[in-house]
């Protein structure tokens, strides 16, 4: 692939952004900081990332690819994981987290970009599902309860977890890792099921000190696991 041809894609991908992406989230009052944006909407926080090839352009089938990763995190989540609450949290640092090909049936999809074609058609596919599937999740999941709908109930890595609460999503689009999920039991009063989870957790050689501090946490505040 020749240095103009990666000129090209590498323009196709800023216009994806600044023309078709940049102007639906900041519409709806995201905030942008490079290939990122960013939420707070009620009790939490809403983060998107258009994440980039590893691997770089592929000059055997003249391509680059880029996704779109989504994320919720929320305040507390942040304190006990990283001593602070960020100004402009990071989709990779969020406990509850999709791909954009999900929403759409695709699960891990990537949108390949070839020199100098139209990317119209990409650009018009992301803004649509933006618009039409991921906002309209924001405007409905405002509270950490409300998050018990969006969690994946069959995510390979996590089907115990899920399976212990007995949760079906209605989504069937985000997944929850441990600690968040553990987190998200004891916020919302579901310590009986947030102990089992504990337990669970030990018995996979879990983090027992974080385990500890997030406890404590909660006991502040009259809630015990």
């Amino acid at each position: 692939m020749t240095e103009e041809e990666k000129l090209n894609i590498k323009k196709q991908f800023c216009d994806i952004i600044k023309e078709g992406i940049a102007p639906i989230l900041k519409s709806a009052e995201f905030k942008k900081n490079g290939n990122n944006f960013y939420a707070h909407v009620g009790e939490l926080d809403w983060c998107i990332n258009m994440q980039k090839d590893r691997w770089g352009f592929d000059d055997s089938s003249n391509t680059w690819q880029f996704t779109i990763n989504i994320g919720v995190t929320w305040g507390d989540y942040a304190m006990c994981l990283f001593n602070e609450v960020c100004d402009f949290p990071l989709e990779n640092s969020c406990p509850i987290r999709t791909r954009i090909g999900n929403f759409i049936g695709k699960e891990d999809y990537w949108f390949i970009l070839h020199p100098n074609q139209d990317c119209s058609p990409i650009k018009d596919l992301i803004c649509s599902i933006l618009q039409n599937r991921v906002l309209p999740l924001l405007k409905q999941h405002q509270c950490l309860n409300d998050l018990w709908d969006l969690i994946e109930d069959n995510h390979s890595i996590h089907t115990f977890l899920i399976k212990l609460f007995h949760v079906r999503s209605k989504q069937k689009v985000f997944w929850a890792t441990p600690i968040g999920l553990y987190m998200l039991c004891l916020a919302t009063g579901k310590a009986k099921k947030a102990k089992s989870l504990r337990s669970k957790m030990e018995q996979r050689k879990a983090n027992t000190s974080l385990l500890d501090k997030i406890d404590e946490m909660y006991k502040s505040r009259g809630i015990s696991p």
